[in-house]
C-alpha cells in the first residue's frame, strides 16, 4: 500500500464515529485500570461497590460493554470520583489536571489524553 493510500485510509477511519467510540472506550478502560491499581481495588471489590457481578466488570474492562453515561457515573462514584465529559478538536492533545482544595500546584502532574495521528 502506498503512503498516500495509507493516509487516505486513515482519514476515512478517523472520520468514522465507530473509530472515536473505540478510542473513548480504550481511554476509559485504561483510566479504570489505572485507578484500580492506584487504589488497590480488585474486580470483585469494584463489582461489590457497583452492586454488579465480577463478570460484568471483566466485560467492562475488556471493552466489550456499551458504556452508557449512567454506567460511567457509577464507575466514577465507585472510586469516590465524578465523571467529567469533554469535547475537543480531534487533533488536540488533552491534558487533565485535577485540582484539590488546599493541594499545592507543584505536587500535581497532568495526565495526557490521546493525540490524533492526523495532527
Amino acid at each position: 500500500m502506498s503512503l498516500e493510500r495509507y493516509r487516505q485510509f486513515l482519514e476515512r477511519v478517523e472520520s468514522s464515529p465507530g473509530y472515536w467510540h473505540e478510542v473513548a472506550v480504550a481511554e476509559l478502560t485504561q483510566d479504570l485500570c489505572r485507578l484500580m491499581e492506584e487504589k488497590q481495588v480488585s474486580r470483585a471489590e469494584l463489582a461489590r461497590r457497583m452492586g454488579t457481578s465480577r463478570a460484568y466488570i471483566t466485560k467492562l474492562l475488556g471493552g466489550n460493554a456499551n458504556f452508557t453515561l449512567a454506567t460511567m457515573v457509577k464507575l466514577a462514584m465507585a472510586f469516590d470520583g465524578a465523571l467529567h465529559v469533554h469535547i475537543a478538536d480531534q487533533r488536540a492533545v488533552t491534558r487533565w489536571q485535577d485540582e484539590l482544595p488546599g493541594e499545592p500546584p507543584e505536587s500535581r502532574k497532568p495526565r495526557r489524553g490521546r493525540k490524533s495521528s492526523s495532527g
